[in-house]
């Protein structure tokens, strides 16, 4: 079903995950508030064991913080099924500074997408993607960037990106 895309609810689009969809329970994609930090904490706490990552207790904390400094710069959203979080995506943006004859413009950084292990290909990554681009295009955006794993670049073809061969960077 070329263009179509997973709804809210995690209706997927293949064949195979639509399958899945049917039989095991729905999950809700929703963008992130303040009151879904805990969500946060637990799939980012998650994510730091799946590598081996000691929790050090304060993260939910730290994680508050944080968010508290972005001051509107990042916006997230959380898969959720029923009241267990399974999933997340946030986006970082950033505006070009202004100059005399050329449009304001604003782009997207994506990162930290993550779906707990016994969700992953169930659709869920792609609803958090597509809930996250939608609302850069809303927000009227000129890209969403990121830099993929190799295990994630399959999913993000299939969504559409593409390489971006004029980029460098500096490893400080």
């Amino acid at each position: 079903m070329p263009g179509a895309e997973p709804d809210p609810r995690g209706t997927a689009t293949r064949p195979a995950a639509r399958e899945r969809a049917a039989t095991g329970p729905a999950y809700v994609v929703r963008q992130v508030t303040s009151a879904d930090l805990p969500a946060l904490t637990t799939l980012r706490a998650a994510w730091g064991a799946s590598q081996g990552r000691c929790a050090g207790g304060d993260l939910g904390e730290r994680l508050r913080r944080w968010w508290e400094r972005q001051g509107g710069l990042r916006a997230a959203w959380l898969a959720t099924e029923g009241e267990r979080p399974v999933g997340m995506v946030n986006l970082a943006v950033f505006e070009r500074m202004p100059h005399e004859g050329v449009p304001d413009a604003r782009w997207a950084y994506l990162a930290n997408l993550w779906v707990e292990p016994d969700r992953r290909r169930r659709g869920v990554a792609s609803a958090l993607v597509t809930a996250a681009v939608d609302w850069a295009r809303a927000e009227g955006m000129e890209r969403v960037v990121l830099n993929p794993s190799e295990t994630s670049r399959p999913l993000y073809q299939a969504l559409g990106f593409r390489p971006a061969d004029d980029l460098v960077r500096l490893d400080l």
